[in-house]
């Protein structure tokens, strides 16, 4: 019987929110080969957690491959105070089985979509890999049909007052890939902070009582046991691939990445001069409120801005009582 489950890579930093988004992208989509890079912890931590995710949830033949784990240029910026010292908060894990793929994840990226039509690229991390295979394979721009990306924000940063962790880690890369002509879907924390897990949500999660739904909500406890709650981001990226209704708005707009601002380095600048609010309350109409007679970029960026917490929910943990 034909797979049609979109195709996909990913490319992405294990980390908390990267392991929940992978347990959904395998379950959901034909998860085609993981690419990883160095953000939330280092590439060794990263491409072993991502190997560990394939065995837990039952996928070990999905490739795994390493890519790059500094950015492009300057130090690296991890986010242990956030996901932990390994990526999985206090949970240990054994080494894996499954073995790291030799080929290069750049490599693998150039070669997977210089030879197929039909696969989507989804990053949940720092966009150093894909602006590397960009360089390498100019080509590309031509290749990828779309990028669905966990990165930036249409209003306020994580890391500082305007940019988000995974533009902010490596910018020079993300601006390569946002000017990159490829089609890009964005999710944004201002869209992300819209997703909540609460404790009462990772005690759902540990009753539920398979191998799956124990390691989320050990991972997540991590997380939530902070503040009471947290948002697992790239959770809330992969969904608009597996159940589009999740994203309930979006807005196609201009966004540029500032490389250079002595504050505002990292920053997603979206254009919304004709999406700004008459009424003083609202910064950001969800439909053309303006008319701006200065000449505008063309739009290169679809940012999602409404998320429905229900029907998420309700996907996480049908998916959970699914892996059993």
């Amino acid at each position: 019987m034909e797979d049609k489950r979109k195709r996909v890579v990913i490319d992405c930093d294990p980390g908390t929110d990267d392991c929940m988004a992978l347990m959904l992208s395998i379950k959901h989509l034909d998860v085609v080969g993981i690419v990883a890079v160095g953000g939330n912890t280092g590439l060794k931590y990263t491409e072993r957690n991502a190997r560990f995710m394939t065995e837990l949830c039952g996928r070990p033949a999905i490739p795994v491959y390493a890519g790059y784990d500094q950015p492009m240029f300057g130090k690296a910026v991890r986010a242990a105070y956030v996901h932990g010292e390994s990526g999985l908060g206090k949970v240990v894990i054994d080494e894996p089985k499954k073995k790291l793929e030799a080929m290069h994840g750049v490599d693998y990226l150039i070669d997977t979509f210089m030879n197929n039509d039909d696969i989507s690229l989804i990053t949940l991390g720092p966009l150093t890999n894909v602006a590397q295979a960009i360089l390498k394979e100019p080509r590309l721009r031509e290749r990828i049909p779309e990028i669905l990306c966990m990165g930036g924000s249409a209003i306020a940063g994580n890391y500082n007052a305007v940019a988000e962790f995974n533009i902010y880690v490596d910018p020079e890369a993300a601006k390569i890939v946002f000017e990159s002509g490829i089609p890009i879907r964005m999710v944004g924390l201002n869209l992300t902070r819209q997703n909540s897990i609460t404790m009462e949500d990772v005690e759902m999660m540990r009753s539920i009582d398979t191998k799956v739904s124990r390691f989320a909500a050990e991972l997540l406890s991590f997380n939530a046991g902070k503040s009471g709650k947290c948002s697992i981001c790239d959770a809330c990226t992969v969904v608009w691939y597996i159940d589009p209704a999740i994203i309930k708005k979006s807005l196609m707009t201009h966004v540029d990445v500032e490389t250079k601002g002595e504050f505002t380095r990292g920053m997603t600048v979206c254009d919304w001069r004709n999406h700004m609010g008459l009424d003083p309350k609202t910064d950001i109409e969800h439909g053309e409120a303006c008319d701006i007679e200065f000449e505008m970029k063309p739009a290169n960026v679809d940012v999602a801005m409404e998320f429905d917490i229900d029907r998420f929910k309700k996907l996480l943990f049908d998916t959970l009582r699914s892996y059993d």
